[in-house]
């Protein structure tokens, strides 16, 4: 393993632990909690929209609705069957996969695919774009880092 390797292997390392953060803050269904990990600007992409999010106060208001709406459908948890990252260079990397929510009793209430740019900035890994996409779809990654815990 040479010294560019071994340098992106701890950066993928790095922006998973980050990532996992994220996904416990996510589930809490906190958007306080959820938008520290947003860079300032954050860009949210899916086929129906593209949104951008200046800040972290507008990322509140703009993740408050999501959350309330997984809230009455009894959402419990999220799993990641499927989730890898890759360095694309000092201080970026790419995290791709495919969730799925359950719900309370079990039932499964969606499955997804998601890719997401993470950048390292002064106070750590920020998620500065996500894209929500057809489940089949996500990176490859096969050079990544695998997600070891998939279960949030």
């Amino acid at each position: 393993m040479n010294s560019t390797t071994l340098s992106s292997s701890i950066e993928e390392s790095n922006v998973l632990e980050a990532y996992e953060e994220y996904l416990l803050a996510s589930i809490s269904l906190d958007e306080k909690r959820v938008a520290v990990y947003y860079h300032e600007p954050f860009l949210y992409v899916s086929a129906e929209k593209t949104v951008v999010v200046a800040t972290r106060a507008e990322a509140e208001v703009y993740l408050r609705p999501g959350f309330e709406a997984l809230r009455q459908s009894g959402y419990l948890k999220t799993e990641f069957p499927r989730l890898r990252a890759q360095s694309l260079g000092a201080g970026i990397a790419v995290v791709s996969g495919m969730g799925i929510r359950y719900r309370t009793d079990g039932a499964q209430l969606m499955s997804f695919g998601i890719t997401y740019i993470w950048r390292h900035v002064s106070d750590g890994w920020k998620l500065a774009v996500m894209t929500v996409h057809d489940t089949m779809k996500d990176l490859p990654l096969e050079q990544g880092t695998q997600y070891k815990r998939c279960v949030t």
